[in-house]
């Protein structure tokens, strides 16, 4: 899924990949920057900007197979976070494509964004899943480690940390399902993805430094 870009990750509309029409086919170059599996998937969406229409309403998404000639997918080293994942750059030196490379019903900054929801939806769940890690991690800590001839557990200030994780958890998860019941029911709205991303990352980092 290529959408951020070295200059432009929190700007889509101010994306430089572009498109340009030559016959019935379409050139595509530019760069996209801290892409998943970019360099073992086989095919890659690939958002620009083309001629189409002004004002970022013109951003079409091509699909583009990884073998074509012009692109390239160097991986990226030494990420802090996240590393179970290969992140890569996406290089398209005048790839050309066909004209059915287009997604049809894509156009403007609209589809991107709702792809975006899902992906902020699925941050939801995945920093309760670290969450519950540094917990149980710590959980387990607090009962083997002794101190003063007992497990630190056993002290007041110890638990009162262990419950404080232990609250914000479940308040996390719980609202993961709260969301998730929404999206079955067809009424998940995007900025209810994006207050539950915030306050479940916000959560778990805190559950993790405490941890």
């Amino acid at each position: 899924f290529g959408l951020t870009e070295p200059d432009h990750g929190s700007d889509p509309a101010g994306m430089r990949t572009y498109a340009k029409r030559d016959g019935e086919d379409w050139i595509l170059t530019g760069r996209k920057m801290w892409i998943t599996n970019g360099s073992v998937a086989g095919v890659a969406v690939v958002w620009a900007q083309t001629d189409e229409c002004e004002d970022g309403r013109g951003i079409r998404g091509f699909v583009v197979p990884t073998d074509v000639p012009g692109f390239s997918a160097p991986e990226i080293h030494h990420k802090w976070s996240l590393r179970a994942s290969v992140t890569s750059e996406l290089v398209m030196d005048e790839v050309r494509l066909p004209a059915d490379a287009v997604l049809p019903d894509a156009k403007g900054l609209r589809g991107p964004l709702s792809c975006l929801s899902h992906a902020r939806y699925g941050i939801v769940w995945g920093s309760m899943g670290a969450a519950r890690a540094s917990f149980e991690s710590a959980l387990d800590y607090a009962r083997s480690r002794e101190q003063f001839g007992r497990p630190i557990g056993g002290f007041q200030l110890t638990q009162a940390k262990l419950a404080d994780m232990a609250l914000e958890l479940h308040k996390g998860i719980l609202l993961a399902h709260h969301l998730g019941r929404r999206m079955d029911a067809g009424g998940l709205r995007p900025e209810q993805v994006s207050f539950g991303k915030l306050n479940n990352v916000r959560e778990a980092i805190e559950i993790c430094r405490t941890s």
